[in-house]
């Protein structure tokens, strides 16, 4: 396992790696893996890059920016700047360098809000549209978050520090140093803990009683392995997944103590699919919010409250009772929307008026669960407590088969050896958040090990979830949709294959090797058509929406195969078996993205040009307009019938591998389970004299080779279940 000196180094080696190979500046190359890990880690959602220095012509002081993110659903504003020192500077950064970087932010921010500072910038540029957000939005604004992320080391004992308010707005300042960024890697959860000390606040406990406890306990969780995890990373000795401890609090939570919360933490406290949920539905209830302004007393009798999970609790006995002094980790899996509406109405209370919020107090449930069986029993508990509301299925999309269907063939599938390789390399395929990282922690930089995983697995071939629904959904020509960022993205997607996994019997046998090749030739083309903006001119200048024009110049290429080209296809395989895009697509790409960026920043329909990229009336203009197709590209287009012998081949190997997949699943739970399922539907009388039959086939492990045999087995099983019968005996 590393240490903080050895991930240093082999960061520093990555970065340089990274720039050179990318044509970028190590700052930038180290600023987009920092923010990579935040994303991932929940922390900040869709960062934005946003390149820009310059001086207040007031003050003479520095302005700077390096990216900004807006989290939709606390309302928070997080602004960003690099410190990337590299292996030949200082490994420190002080309290006097942190003041100076803090306060370039700072001041970008005072010049765009007081003294319109956009006015002075390029009009189609990202640092102008952040400058005028700032200035028209500014009272919308819940926070602000203030980050610096550095390869040094942070001598400040402390992280996270509360400055001054701005103009009445909050701002908390975070330094993402190299330890902190370690911690955040080696993370078994790959989020940074949240450990909430309620005396910080004000708070002197939360009155609770303790519900149940229990220890070493089945769960209704299938354990069965995933063949593609086949000798990756275990622990040795480590607790079935299906066997947990846990116990569970009622509490009662001050409203205060809640607004509190949200406020420093902001919609890092939601679950990802709670936090779905919100931003696609807006975050604010009125009936809530007239309950809180009016009649407090009140809300606990009207309100559902909020349940929660945490991985530690400390809890005191005091004279009046137990109280909660301590909350690690705190997830609230429902009663998002409450705890967001209380919070903006108190922000949002008009002159005049008064919010009584000593007097409202919220009903909370608090499951304390180990770190280790969180990825799997909070969605769980999430899926549960939202049964009342319309949550769609999509909003559980990370736990779908699906991913471990793109996992299996991404760990199976080596990539056509090119440019002479003489060893295998495959497309890493990141199902689980942080998986890649986790497998390079394991080895010493350098060491014969990690030059294998590192060969077998380079990290430009790493591809994670929210990367294949956007490379998926660029190829359905839905750029608008990427525009919007990560949540629309997975739930768009996440629609489309739930309702095509489930539509026929057979129709998931789509989602195939072919599938998966065509994923990495996506992911080929993206990339270089990334590469190809960062030589252009307007780029070079500007630095500003390159997201955007890729999703718009793909999908464009794709629409225009569809309408115009009807029976023919990209040669995706091509790609592929290359490993590179062909010299005709890549003039093509080189044509349409500098067309693409005049026609975001030109004639349209609002002035932020990224909120004019999001509109479905963008994609409908873009469709209408006529755009440069060379006949050289058209050329290597493929007929449809030539890819549908790849597919054809492909969906005959899915149906062998899915009747394998039948076989294994039916005989790795055992003859004694099948039996013991067997007794517990024929005592109920729930099995046909025919099912009964088929699961005879089960108990003697002498499976017939008829796949619709095998799938009522599997079928007679889930029923079963529904009807109450337990996962495991």
């Amino acid at each position: 396992m590393m240490n903080i000196e050895e991930y240093r180094q082999s960061l520093h080696e990555d970065i340089v790696r990274n720039s050179e190979s990318n044509l970028e500046n190590p700052n930038f190359s180290f600023l987009m893996y920092v923010t990579d890990l935040l994303t991932d880690g929940e922390e900040i959602d869709d960062f934005i890059e946003c390149y820009w220095t310059g001086i207040s012509s007031r003050y003479k002081a520095k302005l700077q920016i390096d990216g900004y993110a807006l989290d939709e659903v606390d309302g928070s504003c997080c602004l960003f700047i690099s410190d990337f020192h590299g292996p030949q500077e200082t490994n420190s950064i002080n309290k006097e360098d942190i003041d100076k970087l803090f306060n370039c932010l700072r001041n970008f921010v005072i010049e765009s809000v007081q003294y319109d500072l956009y006015e002075q910038l390029e009009p189609s540029s990202q640092v102008y549209e952040l400058s005028k957000y700032l200035h028209d939005n500014f009272e919308n604004i819940s926070k602000f978050r203030f980050y610096i992320v550095t390869d040094a080391f942070n001598r400040q004992k402390v992280k996270n520090l509360q400055d001054e308010d701005l103009k009445g707005k909050g701002i908390s300042l975070n330094v993402w140093d190299i330890n902190r960024i370690f911690d955040l890697v080696n993370s078994k959860s790959q989020k940074e803990s949240i450990d909430i000390i309620l005396s910080d606040i004000g708070c002197s406990g939360i009155p609770c009683v303790k519900a149940v406890e229990y220890h070493n306990i089945k769960a209704d969780i299938d354990v069965i392995k995933n063949p593609a995890e086949s000798g990756e990373f275990f622990e040795e000795d480590a607790q079935p997944d299906d066997v947990i401890t846990y116990s569970s609090y009622l509490a009662v939570v001050p409203g205060q103590v809640l607004n509190d919360l949200y406020l420093e933490y902001g919609s890092r406290l939601l679950e990802g699919n709670v936090r779905s949920f919100l931003s696609s539905r807006g975050k604010i209830n009125k009936g809530i919010q007239n309950t809180i302004k009016n009649y407090p007393e009140m809300f606990f009798a009207y309100n559902n409250g909020i349940s929660a999970t945490a991985t530690e609790l400390d809890v005191e006995d005091t004279a009046s009772g137990p109280v909660i002094k301590r909350i690690k980790d705190l997830q609230i899996v429902n009663g998002g929307q409450t705890t967001a509406s209380i919070t903006n109405t108190i922000l949002n209370v008009r002159a005049g008026e008064t919010v009584r919020i000593n007097q409202l107090f919220v009903p909370m449930k608090i499951s304390v669960l180990e770190h280790r069986m969180s990825e799997k029993i909070i969605p769980k508990i999430s899926k549960c407590s939202n049964t009342q509301n319309k949550v769609d299925e999509s909003d559980f999309f990370s736990n779908h088969p699906f991913h471990i269907r793109m996992e299996d063939y991404s760990r199976k599938t080596p990539a056509p050896a090119v440019n002479g390789n003489q060893y295998q390399q495959y497309w890493y395929y990141e199902r689980a958040r942080g998986q890649y990282n986790q497998g390079k922690m394991m080895y010493k930089p350098k060491s014969r090990e990690m030059k294998q995983y590192e060969t077998k697995y380079p990290a430009n071939q790493v591809i994670k979830m929210v990367e294949l629904c956007k490379y998926m959904e660029i190829y359905m020509a839905q750029p608008h949709v990427v525009s919007k960022g990560k949540q629309a993205i997975v739930k768009d997607f996440a629609s489309h294959v739930t309702n095509e996994w489930n539509r026929s019997e057979h129709s998931n046998e789509k989602f195939n090797k072919f599938y998966f090749q065509r994923v990495v030739a996506l992911a080929i083309i993206f990339k270089e058509t990334d590469s190809i903006i960062k030589e252009t001119d307007w780029y070079k200048e500007k630095h500003s929406y390159k997201a955007n024009v890729i999703a718009y110049t793909m999908s464009i290429i794709f629409n225009y195969i569809r309408e115009s080209k009807p029976k023919y296809e990209l040669d995706f395989m091509r790609i592929w078996n290359e490993q590179t895009i062909f010299s005709e697509l890549r003039e093509q790409i080189e044509i349409l993205c500098t067309q693409v960026y005049e026609f975001i920043t030109g004639d349209r329909g609002t002035e932020n040009v990224t909120e004019w990229c999001k509109r479905e009336a963008c994609w409908m203009k873009a469709q209408s307009q006529q755009w440069e197709i060379t006949p050289a590209f058209l050329d290597t287009l493929i007929l449809q019938e030539e890819q549908k012998v790849h597919e054809k081949e492909a969906k005959e190997e899915r149906q062998v591998n899915n009747e394998v997949d039948l076989y294994s699943a039916i005989l790795q739970r055992g003859m004694p389970y099948w039996e013991q399922v067997y007794q517990w539907g024929a005592a109920r009388n729930l099995l046909s004299s025919q099912e009964m039959t088929y699961l005879k086939y089960a108990i003697t492990g002498r499976l017939p080779n008829n796949i619709r045999v095998l799938k009522s087995i599997v079928q007679i099983r889930e029923r079963l279940i529904e009807d109450g019968m337990p996962l495991q005996f």
